[in-house]
């Protein structure tokens, strides 16, 4: 898990740099949307089930590390970002 505690502290720097350039809070920071929606939640650090309003275990986030790594080596992770900043902000506009 410190691989994936790794990823997950570099991907909070990044949305603090995003917090700072729009000028909002992001309280989550969503990694799968497939099914069942997890987020790290940025206030605790912790990951959450948002459909059920629960924390994850330390067994679930084991089970779903390689799919939250794959989605932020793909940059998945990002693409979520981006596309929710890009209706919210008005990003491609042009």
């Amino acid at each position: 898990m410190s691989k994936l505690r790794t990823y997950l502290e570099t991907l909070n720097q990044k949305v603090s740099y995003v917090e700072e350039l729009y000028g909002f809070k992001i309280n989550y920071l969503p990694l799968i949307i497939e099914g069942t929606t997890i987020v790290l939640d940025r206030k605790n650090g912790k990951l959450k089930i948002i459909e059920e309003n629960r924390y994850l275990s330390d067994e679930e986030i084991k089970n779903l590390e390689r799919k939250i790594i794959e989605n932020i080596e793909k940059g998945i992770v990002e693409l979520y970002l981006t596309i929710t900043f890009g209706e919210d902000v008005g990003l491609g506009e042009g």
